[in-house]
C-alpha cells in the first residue's frame, strides 16, 4: 500500500512518461504538476516507489520510468475510478451497418479504422459469434447446373451468401419448398425432431443429402468466421516503437496475426474493460499492452474490440473511448 502522495507521484510519472517518452526526474514532476514540495522530498518518494519496483532507474538518466508492475498499479486505479463513472454510450456500429447495407465485414472493417483514428493506436475488431444470432430466412437460388447460392438472412439484418455445389436435379419450386422447410425448422432447432420430420418431408435420398449439405455448409462457415478479425491502423503499432524496442516488432506482429490473439480476446473476462500489459500477454512480449472491450450489435449478438499499443499507452483516453461503445 502506498500513500496518496506516492500514488500521485506514480500517476504523474506514468502520464509524463507517456507524454514525453523519456525517464522523468523530480524537477520535471515539480514543474509540470506544480508540486508544493522540495525536490529532495520527491526524490525520497521516488526512491520508495523504486524499492517497491513500481518505477525503474535507467543507467543513462537520473530520471525514472514506470515498470510493468507500476503501469499495472496505475491501470488498476484507473479502471476502479472509471467503473463508477456514467458514460454516454454510442451505437456507432449500428450506423455503420446501415450505411454498409448490413454487410458486416465492411461495417467491422470501417469500425476498426474509426477506432484506430480515435485512439491513435492499432485496433482489432473480432466478428460476433453468429451462432448466437437467429436465422430468419434461408433462400436458395440456382445459379447454374452445378451451383446453388444460399442466402442466409439473420434477425440482426446481417446477410450471408454461401455457395453449394450440387448436381441434384431440383426445380426452383422444389428449392423454395426446401428453403421454407429448413428456415422454419432452423428457428425451432431440435436435432431429433428435425431428423424425424426430414424423413417424412423428403422424397429421395438425394434431397435428404442436399439438405444435410446445406446445414453442414452453414455450420462450417460460421465456425470458420467465429475468429474473423479486422485490423485498423497497423502502421500505428510500428510508429509507437522506438529504436530501443524496434526489434520486438516481429514477435508482436506474429502474435497479432496468429490464432493466439483470437484466443486472448475469447479468454478476456466479461468486465467492461480488460487490460493486459507486456508479459501478462505472453512471456516473449514485453513492449505492448492490449486493452479490450465488447461491442453489441443487439442484446444477444456481441463481439470483442482490442486496442494495441506500447506499454506506455495513453490508458486514460483508450479506456474512456471504449467505455463509450455499446
Amino acid at each position: 500500500m502506498i500513500s496518496d502522495r506516492q500514488l500521485s507521484i506514480l500517476n504523474a510519472i506514468v502520464e509524463d512518461y507517456v507524454d514525453l517518452g523519456h525517464p522523468i526526474g523530480s524537477k520535471t514532476l515539480i514543474e509540470r504538476h506544480k508540486l508544493n514540495v522540495s525536490p529532495a522530498t520527491i526524490r525520497n518518494e521516488m526512491k520508495y516507489l523504486e524499492d517497491l519496483q513500481l518505477i525503474e532507474k535507467t543507467h543513462s538518466s537520473s530520471g525514472r520510468s514506470p515498470s510493468e508492475v507500476g503501469i499495472r498499479y496505475y491501470v488498476n486505479q484507473l479502471l476502479q475510478q472509471t467503473s463508477h463513472q456514467q458514460q454516454t454510450k454510442i451505437q456507432r456500429l449500428n450506423e455503420l451497418l446501415v450505411s454498409n447495407h448490413y454487410d458486416i465485414s465492411s461495417a467491422l472493417s470501417a469500425f476498426a479504422d474509426e477506432l484506430s483514428v480515435a485512439s491513435q493506436y492499432t485496433t482489432l475488431v473480432m466478428r460476433p459469434n453468429h451462432k448466437k444470432d437467429i436465422i430468419n430466412n434461408i433462400h436458395l437460388i440456382r445459379a447454374n447446373d452445378y451451383l446453388i447460392i444460399m442466402v442466409v438472412v439473420f434477425t440482426s439484418g446481417h446477410v450471408e451468401h454461401l455457395h453449394l455445389a450440387s448436381q441434384v436435379p431440383l426445380t426452383n419450386d422444389e428449392l423454395t419448398k426446401i428453403s421454407n422447410f429448413v428456415s422454419e425448422k432452423y428457428q425451432e432447432w431440435n436435432k431429433t425432431e428435425f431428423e424425424n420430420e426430414l424423413n417424412s418431408f423428403v422424397k429421395t435420398t438425394l434431397e435428404k443429402e442436399f439438405i444435410k449439405d446445406m446445414l453442414n455448409t452453414i455450420e462450417v462457415h460460421f465456425d470458420d468466421q467465429s475468429n474473423g478479425i479486422f485490423m485498423g491502423g497497423k502502421v500505428k503499432l510500428i510508429d509507437a516503437l522506438n529504436e530501443s524496442n524496434v526489434s520486438s516488432i516481429q514477435p508482436i506482429l506474429q502474435y497479432i496475426e496468429s490464432n493466439k490473439i483470437a484466443q486472448l480476446l475469447d479468454d478476456m473476462t466479461n468486465a467492461s474493460i480488460n487490460v493486459r500489459i507486456g508479459h501478462e500477454i505472453e512471456s516473449s512480449l514485453s513492449d505492448i499492452s492490449i486493452v479490450t472491450s465488447e461491442y453489441h450489435i443487439d442484446d444477444r449478438l456481441k463481439g470483442k474490440i482490442a486496442v494495441i499499443g506500447p506499454t506506455a499507452m495513453n490508458y486514460q483516453n483508450v479506456i474512456r473511448l471504449l467505455n463509450t461503445i455499446w
